[in-house]
């Protein structure tokens, strides 16, 4: 499906270029990334300036795999009414045949980032592995990890997971716990560099209340924090849309879902927020 839901133009026009003049927070950059797409040509090693690889295999073409829920998976409008889609996850009853929301990865921010390193470096291909899944939290994210993640080696991990914590999640202690794990893991078990990505903001709704225990806000702290104890890159997507919403314009219009998944335009701004970690 394609997603039809656009944030109006003069919205878009000005959270784009916030995106595009904010720098990259930190001093932590994706050097080893930046190095393997420098130095891939897409050719044997006889004819690659920088001759074969260390394993003395031809060069692995870049590999980046994006952890994440429903964000990084592409899903953006509802395809039926806010009531009856909360109504079916409760209960578990879909069909076969139903679609609850509109998904869409082409437009999705990996996509556009992938297609915007095409851009930048224009002699190597890219692969880019979504393990997004809509619904996910990030204990389930931890759970297939391996799976999902590590198996692949990666050059570069992003990581999204801060919008489903729900109450039985717990508090943001726990989720400052849980994140560290994943993070230590990912450092311990590839040679990847790990970009730590803040989310976008979300839209409180009578119909799916958040957390008592714990905000996004604070979990996006967290996120922050831990970039910096831990020295991985940091994409603060969040920031983008704190001053979006700081200048006086309607955070709804930058939601296609009216909750928490961005429009095309969204997704935009967490792949320049990406792209800036790579100047």
């Amino acid at each position: 499906m394609k997603t039809t839901f656009q944030t109006p133009e003069p919205y878009a026009k000005e959270i784009l270029r916030l995106a595009r003049e904010t720098p990259a927070t930190g001093s932590v950059r994706p050097l080893h990334f930046q190095k393997v797409m420098w130095e891939n040509r897409g050719t044997i090693g006889s004819i690659n300036p920088f001759g074969a690889g260390e394993d003395g295999l031809e060069r692995k073409n870049p590999v980046i795999a994006a952890l994440g829920d429903s964000v990084t998976a592409g899903h953006f409008e509802n395809a039926i009414p806010m009531e009856e889609l909360l109504a079916k996850i409760a209960a578990a009853s879909f069909g076969e045949d139903e679609v609850g929301e509109v998904t869409d990865v082409r437009v999705c921010y990996l996509e556009q980032f992938r297609n915007m390193l095409v851009e930048k470096y224009g002699q190597t291909s890219v692969s880019a592995v979504n393990s997004g899944i809509a619904g996910d939290t990030l204990y389930g994210m931890q759970r297939r990890l391996y799976r999902d993640v590590i198996r692949y080696q990666p050059d570069l991990v992003i990581l999204n997971g801060a919008l489903n914590w729900g109450e039985p999640c717990g508090s943001t202690e726990d989720y400052e716990k849980l994140l560290t794990q994943v993070v230590k893991s990912i450092k311990n078990e590839t040679k990847a560099d790990l970009v730590l990505l803040t989310p976008n903001m979300d839209w409180p709704s009578p119909l799916a209340p958040g957390n008592p225990l714990s905000t996004l806000k604070e979990r996006v702290e967290v996120i922050r924090s831990l970039a910096d104890a831990e020295q991985v890159c940091l994409a603060d997507a969040y920031k983008i849309w704190e001053a979006y919403a700081a200048a006086g314009y309607p955070v709804p219009e930058m939601l296609a879902n009216g909750l928490n998944h961005p429009s095309v335009t969204g997704h935009t701004v967490y792949a320049l927020a990406l792209m800036q970690l790579m100047n």
